[in-house]
C-alpha cells in the first residue's frame, strides 16, 4: 500500500500519507473516521471543495473520492503538540525496511504518548520570544 514518493515537500508527503490512510479505511469498511492533521492548509483544502490547485489536484481529488466512500468523515486541524503519537509513528515508518506495516496495537514507543493523550492534560505550546531591550 505504501507508495515510494521519493524526495518531496512535507505538504505532498502528508497528502500521500492521507491518501494511503483513507485507502486503508475504505478497504476495512470503517463507517466513521475523524482525520486529525497538524497540516492546517491540507485540512482547509479538503474542507473547501472549491479549493483547487493544479499541482496537487490529482492527489487531492483521490483523497476527496476516498473520503466520499466513508459514510461519516470529518477533517480537523490539531496542533503539532497534540499530534506527537502520529509524528512518532511517521518517524518509525521512515526508518523501517518494509514498505508497509500494520499494527493491531500501538508499538511500545508510542504507548506513553497515547496515554498522555488519554489523560486529557494540556501541553503548552512554546513560542520563541524575541528579547527586547528597554
Amino acid at each position: 500500500m505504501k507508495s515510494d514518493i521519493g524526495i518531496t515537500s512535507s505538504f505532498i508527503a502528508e497528502l500521500w500519507a492521507l491518501r494511503d490512510g483513507l485507502m486503508l479505511c475504505v478497504d476495512r469498511n470503517f463507517p466513521a473516521v475523524v482525520v486529525e492533521m497538524d497540516a492546517k492548509v491540507i485540512i482547509e483544502v479538503l474542507n473547501n471543495p472549491n479549493n483547487t490547485n493544479l499541482i496537487i489536484s490529482s492527489i487531492v481529488d483521490d483523497c476527496r473520492k476516498l473520503a466520499s466512500r466513508i459514510p461519516r468523515i470529518q477533517f480537523e486541524h490539531c496542533y503539532r503538540e497534540t499530534n506527537r503519537s502520529a509524528d512518532m509513528l511517521a518517524r518509525m515508518g521512515a526508518n523501517q525496511s518494509s514498505s508497509f506495516s500494520f499494527h493491531s496495537s500501538p508499538p511500545e514507543d508510542v504507548k506513553p504518548l497515547l496515554e498522555f493523550d488519554i489523560s486529557e492534560l494540556y501541553l503548552n505550546r512554546r513560542y520563541p520570544v524575541p528579547l527586547v531591550n528597554f
